[in-house]
């Protein structure tokens, strides 16, 4: 009897102890939702660390996240958290929570700089493209896109100072090598090698011409379009590198903006008898399709839905 009294009394004083541990593990805290929420990301659980930051959050709602850190840091993980999950609006807007609070970093400055780049929100595209220049000059991928949009924004000079500024790594391949790999018909590896040249010489516009010229050989249609939009927009001041995106347009049946490029490298040179030629030709096949597209006002819509 005695033996089983005390069995009963050590099992409840295990019982207590198991229930006084969970009590401890439980959250109580931003920061232990904090903590939880780092565990999950570890794992990848990144809708569970999106739930436990959202209770941070909650949970911190009357701090101030310039001054309260884990405020801060929960924005941050959540837009890591959002990224992840594809949600890159959400992210963008995480990320920029984050930023306005004081978390001065480059991946978050670079990634809302592309973020509003593909959203041609150039006023804010510029703003973070300039503070991304200034805080890393080695990242040329990034560097290139801010150099196409000064292009865009009719500052093509600014666009090559951009690249000529910047501060590529140094590479072992030569032109030379690229050249053999695309007389082999290597196109692939070719390319390859000139994605190479042009990272460590983002300047040169050799480089942008054999990689538009490679995608097309490719059927890369992305690719096609990318190189000869850079192009374009950072090294057109060269009549012969805005025909890239002539060749681009007529390829998507474009006729329009076809013929404002051709108008323009008629303009540039003062006469150029083969875009005189290719637009007589596009007004004599294409006819209307040269005309600006039709656009309905918004009151002429709904008229014509009813």
């Amino acid at each position: 009897m005695r033996k089983c009294m005390s069995l009963m009394r050590h099992v409840f004083m295990l019982v207590l102890l198991s229930i006084a541990v969970r009590a401890q593990a439980q959250p109580e805290s931003a920061e232990d939702f904090l903590d939880r929420a780092r565990d999950h990301m570890e794992r990848r659980r990144f809708l569970n660390a999106l739930e436990s930051l959202r209770v941070t959050l909650q949970m911190s709602e009357d701090k101030d996240a310039r001054v309260y850190a884990p405020k801060r840091e929960a924005e941050l993980l959540a837009a890591e958290c959002l990224k992840e999950l594809g949600r890159v609006d959400e992210a963008a807007n995480m990320y920029e929570r984050a930023d306005k609070h004081g978390y001065n970093d480059k991946k978050v400055t670079s990634y809302l700089a592309l973020y509003f780049d593909r959203r041609r929100d150039d006023t804010r595209a510029l703003e973070y493209f300039e503070r991304y220049y200034a805080a890393d000059k080695t990242d040329i991928p990034v560097h290139i896109s801010y150099a196409a949009l000064l292009g865009r924004l009719k500052d093509r000079e600014k666009a090559r100072q951009i690249l000529e500024g910047s501060e590529p790594k140094a590479i072992a391949q030569k032109t030379a090598d690229c050249e053999k790999l695309e007389k082999e018909k290597k196109y692939r590896d070719a390319a390859g090698c000139y994605l190479k040249l042009r990272d460590a010489r983002p300047d040169k516009e050799q480089n942008y011409l054999a990689l538009y010229r490679l995608a097309v050989q490719l059927h890369d249609r992305k690719l096609t379009s990318e190189y000869a939009h850079y192009l374009y927009f950072i090294f057109g001041n060269d009549t012969r590198h805005i025909w890239p995106l002539v060749e681009l347009k007529l390829s998507q049946r474009k006729f329009y903006e076809a013929r404002f490029l051709l108008e323009e490298i008629i303009s540039a040179k003062g006469k150029d008898s083969d875009a005189e030629r290719l637009l007589v030709n596009l007004q004599n096949s294409a006819g209307p399709a040269l005309a600006k597209p039709f656009r309905a006002t918004h009151k002429e819509m709904l008229m014509m839905g009813k």
